[in-house]
């Protein structure tokens, strides 16, 4: 679809016209997707980016845009994007809906909800009383999910149109890799802007976390009870993260990295790192810390 076509009819200026596919923010690294462009704190991101892509941006600036961009003028590019999503994010976005396919082999509770259609669920799965499968929901072989456990749905991606609060839809997927053990009272976010949130091969979710939209939880890994991880944060294999822990949006965690009950994790954490605290640090330096009278 053409940017022209797109913000037909919304109170933007196209300058630059260019054909779009898809939408996200300034992180969203494939191309052909309209970002909004509204705080030159974020200019970085902007610059880093490579490829055709469409930018909403304020007259102010509009300098700041790479000249190989799309270009388009409007006076809150956010709440522009929110309005052509709102418009366009379904058919540039949603997967076609196709018939359920869930093998004889699966076992899922009388009480479990499955959508009427667009899931796919594997030999030897289970699935718990009062779970609810939504469409765009995909559970690999040996996989099962706890009761009251929730996969697919809105996550919190929050905006402002004519004056007014709403949800971003989310028109994306969620994968549940051959092997994983979910337990009891989850929620999975469907993915956003395209995205699939995804739990790894033989990974273990305790009960009462929250798994919001994007989020990228690698193999064998462990998220013990009530954490909370952040969209589009990404989780290497076998990490280990600890009750009650909160890791904020689009941070990596890397391979066998470990990060103790309670934290509140607000940076990355490098492969087999150990993080501790709030905000977390280095678990040795908070020790140290502890000895100095300094915690």
């Amino acid at each position: 679809m053409l940017l022209s076509d797109m913000l037909a009819g919304l109170p933007a200026e196209v300058v630059r016209d260019v054909e779009v596919i898809g939408f996200g923010p300034l992180s969203t690294m494939a191309e052909g997707v309209l970002h909004y462009f509204s705080d030159a704190r974020f200019e970085h991101q902007l610059i880093s980016l490579s490829g055709a892509r469409a930018v909403l941006a304020t007259r102010e600036l509009a300098g700041h845009v790479p000249a190989h961009y799309g270009l388009a003028l409007c006076t809150d590019p956010k709440e522009v994007f929110l309005k052509a999503y709102r418009l366009h994010g379904a058919d540039l976005e949603a997967v076609e809906p196709f018939p359920n396919e869930i093998d004889p082999s699966a076992r899922i509770h009388p009480r479990a909800v499955i959508a009427g259609h667009s899931v796919r669920i594997g030999a030897n799965v289970s699935i718990g009383a009062n779970a609810v499968v939504h469409e765009r929901v995909t559970i690999e072989d040996d996989a099962s999910v706890g009761a009251n456990s929730v996969l697919g749905g809105d996550g919190f991606e929050v905006g402002i149109v004519d004056g007014c609060q709403i949800v971003v839809p989310h028109y994306g997927s969620v994968l549940v890799r051959r092997g994983a053990v979910i337990h009891t009272n989850v929620s999975v976010d469907w993915g956003i802007y395209g995205g699939c949130t995804e739990i790894g091969e033989g990974s273990v979710v305790d009960n009462l976390v929250h798994v919001a939209h994007n989020v990228k939880i690698g193999r064998n890994c462990q998220i013990i009870a009530c954490v909370m991880l952040g969209g589009s944060t990404v989780i290497g294999d076998g990490a280990r993260i600890g009750p009650n822990a909160t890791v904020s949006n689009g941070l990596r965690i890397g391979r066998n990295a470990r990060i103790t009950l309670g934290a509140v994790v607000t940076r990355d954490v490098e492969e087999g790192g150990h993080v501790t605290g709030n905000f977390a640090i280095p678990h040795p330096q908070f020790i140290d810390n502890l000895r100095k009278g300094r915690s």
